[in-house]
């Protein structure tokens, strides 16, 4: 599949998922996918990081290479679209140990920074979490960017705090 060309048909569910397929577990094709989010213009590389996590949720092992680029690069992007999706992508990956630093820090900045959509906060918000099992100490420092955050967001953040919470 010509998925530069496939991706400007539509920006719609059935076109991501019609690629999604198309992508399957191959490695090869994965690496397309990516290689379109980094070098191409807009709109290619938003459209093209929605793929990314569709298949990363269906097959989390083609991302695992690409784990340690997507945490160097993910405050890089300007559109709100791909950080979306690359913290989503990462919110169901278990980070190599020697990343995870890096990665939760990030998450951090995005919970608390003004300029960050919901989408972006909510997903950094579940990376912390996960992180919460191996590092405990970070419980006390999540709930205070939860509260912190509770009057200045949406419903979404509410409904995704109170599970986060929950769980811990």
């Amino acid at each position: 599949m010509d998925y530069k060309k496939q991706l400007l048909v539509d920006h719609s569910r059935h076109n991501a998922d019609l690629i999604t397929a198309a992508v399957g577990d191959s490695k090869t094709e994965f690496k397309k996918i990516i290689e379109i989010i980094y070098n191409e213009k807009a709109p290619l590389p938003q459209r093209a990081s929605w793929i990314l996590a569709t298949v990363s949720e269906k097959h989390p092992e083609l991302i695992k290479p690409y784990i340690p680029k997507l945490i160097d690069t993910v405050q890089s992007f300007k559109i709100d679209g791909i950080k979306r999706n690359m913290v989503h992508a990462l919110s169901f990956q278990e980070i190599p140990e020697e990343h995870q630093g890096k990665l939760i820090d990030i998450c951090f900045q995005f919970m608390l920074s003004s300029d960050e959509t919901v989408a972006v906060k909510v997903h950094a918000m579940q990376i912390i979490a996960n992180h919460c099992k191996l590092y405990p100490e970070l419980i006390t420092e999540l709930k205070a960017a939860i509260q912190d955050q509770l009057p200045k967001t949406t419903a979404a953040f509410h409904a995704r705090a109170r599970h986060v919470l929950k769980g811990m």
